[in-house]
């Protein structure tokens, strides 16, 4: 082969293999199928009754305040309080008398608020007899949380946890963010181990700033260990606490008739052949004594729970919590 040809195919060989990255870099950038169709479900599950919207205004109202002590002026943003606008300032930068910039004024109190979602990711999760597993429920108040969060300008991030912290995506405000946690709770490697809250909550208040919104979703079975003075101590340090009990209707009751079952503990592996029907009434009553403890636990600590099973809606109690803390602060 002449050496002219084979730098002739060498070159073709190069070019063949630049368009090779080119296109996995492009397959890198685009968002992923299962990311896309969990954005649109958040749309309808959330967007189409427009409550999200007004999770969004509520968010501002209670964590945007004016502040006591006037710090400075920065130009006017979308979503801004137009009651904050500096017209004198305005007017005084826009002297020809087309006004191209608005002002506004900054106080003290005003700052950046990281909401971070702490997902319980144990096995127990991974359980659902109606449309939704209890994990898929919580992705769903997770990326309505982190939508209303960016939407006001704050930073959103998660922790999904399980014996271990399974995966921390820090608090950021960069609009990819939304799909970056929505991925990592598509992320099935994410959803493992056993369940240790009282080390994740030490975990959050250890890591998080104390300007930290945190909202916890689990189905709070199998809690163990001093978990309720870990909880104590993160509703001390953080703005706010929020606990979101995620139960399948079969967490509370199980059905008539259904006879001799083989079941699996999903955090021991047990596994036990019973007579469902012979243990129904006993297993509604310790189901709910044990959402009682945990109700209880969850108000010594000083923290509000809300209560979901997984086909009921779930925005409007938030948006109602969100109502009650503001008013409790004096907001």
């Amino acid at each position: 082969m002449s050496p002219k040809i084979k730098k002739l195919v060498n070159r073709k060989a190069h070019k063949k293999k630049l368009e090779r990255e080119l296109e996995k870099a492009k397959r890198r950038r685009e968002v992923p199928e299962e990311v896309k169709k969990l954005v649109k479900e958040i749309d309808v599950e959330v967007k189409k009754l427009a409550d999200i919207f007004r999770l969004v205004l509520k968010y501002k109202v209670v964590f945007r305040g004016k502040g006591l002590e006037f710090y400075g002026l920065r130009q006017y943003e979308e979503g801004d309080d137009a009651s904050l606008i500096d017209w004198k300032s305005t007017l005084r930068v826009n002297a020809g008398g087309t006004i191209t910039k608005l002002y506004v004024k900054v106080f003290e109190q005003e700052r950046d608020l990281d909401v971070v979602v702490m997902v319980d990711a144990s096995p127990t999760m991974l359980f659902g007899t109606a449309k939704r597993l209890k994990s898929e429920y919580a992705t769903l108040i997770a990326g309505a949380i982190t939508y209303a969060t960016l939407e006001n300008g704050d930073n959103a991030g998660i922790i999904m946890f399980s014996d271990k912290i399974n995966r921390f995506v820090p608090p950021l405000k960069e609009s990819a963010h939304y799909y970056r946690i929505l991925s990592a709770m598509l992320d099935r490697r994410n959803w493992k181990g056993k369940k240790d809250f009282s080390s994740a909550l030490d975990f959050a208040v250890k890591i998080l700033r104390r300007e930290t919104m945190l909202f916890i979703i689990s189905d709070f079975i199998g809690l163990q260990g001093d978990w309720e003075d870990k909880l104590r101590m993160a509703s001390s340090k953080f703005e706010g606490v929020l606990g979101i009990m995620v139960r399948d209707r079969r967490d509370i009751e199980l059905p008539k008739g259904t006879g001799y079952y083989r079941l699996k503990d999903p955090l021991t592996g047990k596994v036990m052949e019973v007579d469902l029907d012979k243990y129904a009434e006993e297993y509604k009553r310790e189901a709910l004594k044990q959402m009682k403890m945990v109700e209880k636990g969850f108000h010594r600590a000083g923290v509000h729970l809300l209560k979901y099973i997984t086909d009921e809606p779930f925005v409007k109690p938030i948006i109602h919590w969100l109502d009650v803390w503001a008013a409790g602060r004096g907001l």
